[in-house]
């Protein structure tokens, strides 16, 4: 007879490590299972609170911002050139002319006589033209000596410096002597003040009454010899000032209420005008005076 074999205890304890591993490892890749499937969720969430989070794009905002753009580029730019009339700038305040000399005749000595831009310096003197400005002692200083326009401009130091000559002169010198005379005088300048912006104001016009009672002082030849100092701008570096387009009536001339007496000379009001009109035909400070 055949007995019942035993099995090896050995044997029996080999078995259930072997299980006891098995049942370890799958518990452990069940964990490693879970751990992995967590963080995905996480970022999903993540994700999806993120999108929820940035403001929509809408055609009204991307329509605002490309029409801000296309403002900004089409915002003409002035152009400074010598030898031609500057265009409408931005309005510059009072302070642009802190540092700004006036020089010419009685209708510049206008400026001080009615305090329309007190914080700027005039240097003018009643009847002088482009012949006796550099070489007539009419300013009077205070130790009671004499000195000429030039002479006394040495003693400031201007950044814009405006000159307005002509007035006293066209009707007895010759347009080409005129700019001659001129040019020397703004040569002089820019020698004495290399740094400052120098401008060339009009000639301003005169009332039709004016016109008819002197006939060499049209309105006409007035525009000629402008067109001569514009020219003479554009030789000698300097900005050309356009004032007497402010100063015109439908006809061309200066109204004739604007200056009754004498034609030429007006009041308070027009010279409010021609600061206004300075005011917005501003080169920037920053300029380097060069051409454009």
């Amino acid at each position: 007879m055949y007995g019942k074999r035993k099995q090896s205890p050995l044997v029996l304890i080999l078995l259930s490590l072997g299980l006891i591993l098995l049942a370890g490892i799958i518990v452990v890749v069940m964990l490693w299972l879970n751990q992995s499937d967590e963080p995905s969720l996480a970022n999903q969430s993540s994700s999806s609170a993120s999108i929820q989070t940035t403001p929509p794009i809408t055609d009204e905002s991307s329509s605002s911002a490309t029409e801000s753009l296309s403002q900004s580029q089409s915002q003409p730019q002035p152009v400074y050139a010598f030898g031609q009339p500057i265009p409408e700038t931005p309005q510059v305040d009072d302070s642009y002319f802190d540092d700004a000399m006036f020089v010419g005749d009685s209708i510049t000595t206008g400026i001080e006589l009615y305090g329309v831009m007190p914080n700027a310096t005039v240097v003018a003197s009643t009847g002088i033209n482009p012949n006796t400005i550099m070489t007539t002692p009419d300013i009077e200083l205070a130790d009671g000596s004499s000195v000429t326009i030039l002479q006394a401009m040495s003693a400031y130091h201007p950044k814009k410096i405006y000159i307005m000559l002509g007035s006293n002169g066209v009707e007895f010198i010759g347009k080409e002597t005129m700019m001659e005379l001129y040019g020397e005088f703004i040569d002089a300048v820019k020698a004495q003040h290399p740094d400052s912006i120098i401008y060339l104001q009009s000639i301003l016009p005169v009332t039709q009454a004016k016109e008819a009672a002197s006939p060499e002082l049209s309105n006409d030849k007035i525009d000629e010899y402008n067109a001569a100092i514009m020219e003479l701008a554009g030789e000698k570096e300097a900005y050309y000032l356009n004032v007497a387009e402010s100063f015109k009536d439908e006809t061309g001339a200066l109204p004739d209420e604007a200056s009754p007496n004498d034609g030429m000379h007006f009041g308070v009001s027009h010279y409010e005008v021609w600061m206004d009109y300075l005011k917005c035909h501003a080169v920037e400070a920053t300029s380097d005076n060069s051409n454009a």
